[in-house]
């Protein structure tokens, strides 16, 4: 990824700060988002820290997709990569989810991706080459019970990048997604919390369960996302797009 300029939604944290990180030790020039500007900027420089090539932080607020487009437009930077890094919505079960919660999630969680797509594509054909790449989840494969209205708003994002890779192919830019199994991160801190709330126990109870069910027997970390991540967005997967790459230690048990 030498001197490739990378752009990382929510890369302040969790996965998403482990795919910059990543990006940065391949060689990319790094920008990295967060609802709070002085939050990228200080994640930026620290990820600048390590001897890598330039890391930059901007303020992008994906809960309000309205203002996406024009801000990414206003930064005037053109991206070879781009990881739709978004957020996820509060944990709940479908018996609860409201309307107005499947319009919130569907604003920040698929409206703002789309914008993000739209502002930097253009620069991504005129040199016909660029990659575009959604941290997805497990939900695609079996909706998470306590993840409800996540699940129904992901699968809709992932039909939208399948159409999207299939038109973009010609002009050599390639659109797949991570799909992350038990990562350690505070989302997935989150859920299991609610889980142990919700089974009276504590969460390090659910956490050691969830182990005993990953053949490799632990969570992941936001760096083993990234090294898959770097690869996918490197010159050496070119052929690879419209597709979806597990990162979950076997824990899914579907072929």
């Amino acid at each position: 990824m030498h001197k490739r300029t990378a752009l990382v939604l929510g890369g302040t944290s969790g996965i998403g700060r482990g795919i910059a990180q990543s990006f940065a030790a391949h060689g990319a020039e790094v920008t990295i988002t967060s609802r709070d500007p002085d939050r990228a900027a200080r994640t930026a420089e620290s990820i600048g820290a390590a001897g890598t090539p330039s890391a930059s932080g901007i303020g992008l607020d994906l809960c309000r997709p309205e203002q996406v487009a024009d801000t990414l437009l206003r930064h005037g930077r053109s991206f070879d990569v781009v990881v739709l890094n978004g957020p996820g919505y509060r944990p709940g079960r479908i018996s609860t989810a409201t309307s107005d919660d499947f319009a919130s999630a569907y604003g920040s969680m698929f409206l703002s991706l789309q914008q993000v797509v739209s502002a930097v594509v253009d620069g991504m054909k005129s040199q016909q080459w660029g990659r575009l790449l959604y941290v997805s989840s497990s939900s695609v494969i079996a909706p998470i019970d306590e993840l409800a209205v996540s699940s129904v708003i992901r699968s809709a994002v992932n039909s939208y990048l399948k159409l999207l890779a299939n038109e973009l192919a010609p002009e050599g830019i390639t659109v797949n997604s991570i799909i992350p199994g038990r990562i350690d991160t505070p989302r997935v801190n989150a859920v299991d919390a609610a889980r142990a709330r919700e089974r009276g126990i504590d969460a390090d109870e659910v956490r050691k369960g969830a182990e005993s069910r990953i053949p490799v027997g632990r969570y992941g970390t936001p760096e083993d996302v990234g090294e898959l991540a770097a690869f996918l967005c490197s010159g050496r997967a070119d052929y690879l797009t419209g597709s979806a790459f597990r990162c979950d230690g076997g824990m899914t048990t579907a072929l």
